[in-house]
């Protein structure tokens, strides 16, 4: 802002003249080169601190005033976790499983896979009698967990396969569970499997029940590829065109096409009419 004195005694520009201009406006060059008076700024926020409140309510958290320190633990913490931790040493019993796929069981915290076998995946699929495709893994999972229910299985451990996760033989009174699968056509023998799963396999197969139902599609001979052969016909309008002879099967087969009758070879095997004496099906060069 200008002074109130100065603003006051300015005179007016038709006064002053061309050189009075220049000379009021090196004057007044230094006032205009004065910066106004800022206007009051919203003071700045506080940035939220990094340690958020998640206490319940009704819980009053304490009053932090300096920056969290990471404490190394001590005392057991700071021992290495133990992989047998919570893993049963030899015989225990589950109740109340549940059937995660056709070979595992969930009891609690505990994953218990049935030893010896290789259950089908719950997404596998199997070929049907009919020629489709049908869910043969969900089905096996469905039949594990009818024969398991609320039972109570006594098991087994074979191995410690990681944190709470083992490998056990499981029987179901007298069943034992892993061979009931395979016997089932729901599972196949492991490479260390007993001999009595790999005749339980056998059997199941020779029985044709779970996932091997289908088994005989593949062994089926592969369909033979055979080259289709167009006849020769006679062009329209050709009336001196001779008719074809379908020759009959069998090599005592006559030359003008009469033999004896059965089996045809193939409806294309026809004789020329004009070859003389040569017998043999005649075909597009």
């Amino acid at each position: 802002m200008f002074p109130s004195a100065l603003v006051a005694r300015r005179p007016s520009p038709a006064r002053l003249g061309v050189p009075g201009l220049v000379r009021a406006t090196l004057v007044l060059l230094p006032w205009l080169a004065v910066p106004l008076p800022v206007q009051a700024q919203t003071p700045a926020v506080t940035a939220p601190s990094g340690i958020r409140n998640v206490s319940p309510p009704g819980v009053v958290a304490p009053s932090v005033t300096g920056p969290l320190i990471r404490v190394a633990p001590a005392g057991k913490l700071a021992e290495p976790k133990d992989p047998e931790a919570g893993l049963p040493k030899d015989a225990f019993d589950v109740k109340g499983a549940v059937v995660l796929d056709g070979g595992t069981l969930k009891a609690g915290r505990l994953i218990v896979r049935i030893a010896h076998v290789e259950g089908l995946a719950p997404t596998q699929t199997c070929t049907s009698r009919l020629g489709g495709d049908w869910p043969c893994g969900a089905r096996a999972r469905a039949s594990l967990q009818g024969l398991v229910r609320a039972y109570t299985l006594a098991c087994r451990r074979v191995a410690a396969l990681g944190e709470r996760e083992i490998s056990a033989v499981c029987t179901k009174g007298p069943t034992d569970v892993g061979l009931w699968l395979v016997r089932q056509g729901w599972a196949t023998p492991a490479a260390e499997a007993p001999e009595a799963y790999r005749q339980a396999v056998d059997e199941a197969r020779e029985a044709k029940v779970g996932q091997w139902q289908a088994e005989w599609v593949a062994e089926l001979a592969p369909p033979m590829l055979v080259t289709p052969v167009e006849p020769v016909l006679a062009a329209p309008g050709d009336a001196g065109a001779a008719p074809l002879v379908v020759l009959p099967a069998g090599p005592s087969a006559a030359t003008d096409g009469t033999g004896p009758s059965g089996q045809w070879l193939n409806p294309f095997d026809v004789q020329d009419p004009d070859s003389a004496g040569t017998a043999g099906p005649a075909g597009p060069d």
